[in-house]
């Protein structure tokens, strides 16, 4: 069976490139760029996203990768890729969010084209979301969508999901957290606006994988992102091999955030990735002359999973997350 996305079509044994427009901006259309790889044998239909967050270059690297080296001849099933979701904001390099509205993609999944107030929804953005939504998101039978840490952020390399209630689809959830090969993971209950929200209310197992820093394209993780891909792909037969064990995988919970209390010139003390203690001292506020203004203390025991670590602070930014660790 040939798969079709707009004008782009793969039959069995074929891979395809192309553009599928997404929304219109006043000087023509925008075009996402997606790959189709249709295998030779029946299988899973995976679909991998990048670039939600156009600033978060490792995993739309990783994607490339995969869309080069995977040969049809050599897959079971059907590999859909979605290169880049925001493109607007990989174009203007913009961190998070797209530039022509302001708004989060991972926020305001699947999208909403039905404005039902002057300032509500539907936007660029929401038409961007609904475009892979109802001609992409929809076609997988699993579902990994890629991510790692946008301009202002250092986080460590993790994985999580979104169970669905149906302990079938959960199993294979949990399977694909575990064979992300990420060192910490977490499984979560849904969260409005979120691309795996939207995937696990459609009954699709799916998985976020995270592997990245401050906007950096560095090859360690954007090799993370590979490996978690074709381990995911081992798992679920697509693709010749047994899945790597993963080893030393610790499993977190909730996360607690950290926010500035004043202005100012923001030391961390600790890195993403640390183990840090309920009332640690973990950074400065530092006014412009270097006198100290504010402590920042550890609201939670856990691990360090995002610092904020832009130096330059108004009051209220977030400098922290840190989820608990459950073993």
């Amino acid at each position: 069976m040939s798969i079709q996305i707009d004008d782009i079509q793969a039959k069995k044994g074929e891979k395809k490139t192309g553009f599928i427009t997404a929304a219109e901006i006043a000087t023509g259309k925008i075009g996402l760029p997606i790959t189709i790889i249709n295998g030779i044998k029946s299988g899973p239909t995976l679909v991998i996203t990048a670039g939600v967050h156009g600033c978060e270059y490792p995993g739309m690297r990783g994607a490339q990768i995969i869309a080069r080296d995977i040969k049809p001849s050599e897959l079971t099933g059907a590999l859909i890729i979605v290169h880049n979701v925001n493109v607007p904001g990989f174009a203007t390099q913009t961190a998070f969010f797209n530039p022509f509205d302001g708004i989060n993609l991972n926020r305001i999944w699947p999208g909403n084209l039905e404005p039902g107030a002057f300032y509500g929804a539907g936007s660029i953005s929401h038409h961007i979301a609904n475009t892979v939504y109802e001609k992409v998101q929809k076609k997988a039978t699993h579902y990994i969508d890629l991510h790692g840490g946008d301009l202002p952020e250092d986080i460590p390399h993790f994985s999580a999901c979104v169970m669905t209630g149906d302990n079938e689809v959960d199993d294979i959830t949990r399977a694909m957290l575990k064979y992300s090969l990420a060192k910490y993971i977490r499984a979560g209950t849904p969260s409005p606006g979120h691309t795996t929200t939207t995937a696990a209310e459609l009954k699709i197992p799916n998985l976020l994988h995270e592997a990245g820093r401050a906007g950096l394209l560095e090859k360690d993780n954007t090799t993370k992102h590979v490996n978690a891909i074709l381990n995911v792909m081992k798992y679920l037969e697509m693709i010749d091999g047994d899945p790597v064990e993963p080893t030393n995988q610790i499993t977190i919970g909730s996360g607690t955030g950290s926010r500035a209390n004043h202005g100012g010139f923001f030391e961390s003390l600790v890195e993403a990735g640390d183990i840090v203690s309920k009332g640690q001292k973990i950074g400065y506020i530092y006014t412009v002359f270097g006198e100290i203004v504010e402590e920042i203390i550890a609201p939670a025991s856990g691990v360090v999973l995002i610092v904020n670590y832009r130096s330059a602070k108004c009051i209220g930014e977030r400098l922290f997350s840190i989820s608990e660790v459950l073993g």
